[in-house]
């Protein structure tokens, strides 16, 4: 007998879409010591059929097993778009989430597979992903997050006369340098290479055509740091699929 349920998940060109199937849904909240909230969708007993063309027994457990690894080596770590029941008066949206996690519930049986799958993202200007800016000259960049570092080394040196305490002599000013992590920036592209290519091209985009120069910067449109020197750019997080995650570091305070 088929289900009475479907849903799918689309990633990029990647869908994954089950019909005829039933399941009931968990909605959670959590708040983390940092202050993010992360809402999260899990739906569980979600159930397929084995391939009923394949023999019985050890054949068929060959296609649960392998159904399994599809779903976890292909889908987990991806953020799209979960539609639950679609194409009825039920359907609900759920965008720009992450499927976190698929465990079995049921893999005993070789004729049937039962799992939960889980997906989450944060609540939208409360949770850890901020929508900033960055305006550098020609550069305009719309980043997911970005932290700014803001220092100035200390000149001041202490020598020690002789058979005396040691004398302070104040130094010049330092350079002010201002460093903003964590931008990270999504990129979309036909598969994970050309995603990886993209966030590459991303990174030299900065190192050839703006390392070097000097130019206003300007964050989230209203903080205006000046007249600042562009000295380096770095990738910083190299894990995240669909994101490229790099540094900026840039001089100011110096003299024209």
């Amino acid at each position: 007998m088929p289900g009475q349920r479907k849903w799918r998940f689309t990633s990029g060109l990647s869908t994954l879409e089950v019909l005829a199937t039933d399941y009931w849904v968990e909605y959670s909240a959590e708040r983390r010591e940092d202050g993010q909230v992360l809402l999260g969708v899990k739906l569980h007993a979600c159930w397929e059929h084995s391939d009923f063309e394949q023999p019985a027994g050890l054949a068929r457990r060959f296609y649960v097993e392998e159904r399994m690894r599809v779903l976890n080596w292909s889908f987990i770590g991806k953020k799209g778009t979960l539609e639950t029941d679609f194409g009825t008066a039920r359907a609900k949206v759920f965008a720009a989430i992450t499927l976190k996690s698929i465990a079995p519930e049921l893999a005993k049986s070789n004729e049937l597979l039962i799992y939960e799958i889980a997906f989450e993202y944060p609540l939208p200007n409360g949770g850890a992903e901020i929508a900033r800016t960055i305006s550098f000259g020609a550069a305009n960049v719309n980043a997911e997050n970005f932290l700014v570092a803001y220092a100035k080394p200390d000149r001041t040196v202490f020598k020690e006369p002789f058979r005396a305490a040691p004398v302070r002599v104040p130094g010049g000013p330092g350079l002010k340098t201002i460093t903003i992590t964590a931008i990270k920036k999504t990129v979309s592209g036909a598969d994970a290479l050309e995603k990886r290519q993209n966030g590459e091209a991303e990174v030299k985009d900065w190192a050839w055509n703006y390392v070097g120069n000097e130019g206003a910067l300007l964050l989230d449109g209203e903080t205006n740091l000046g007249t600042c020197h562009l000295r380096a750019v770095r990738p910083s997080d190299l894990s995240l699929p669909d994101a490229v995650v790099y540094e900026l570091e840039f001089v100011s305070g110096y003299v024209q």
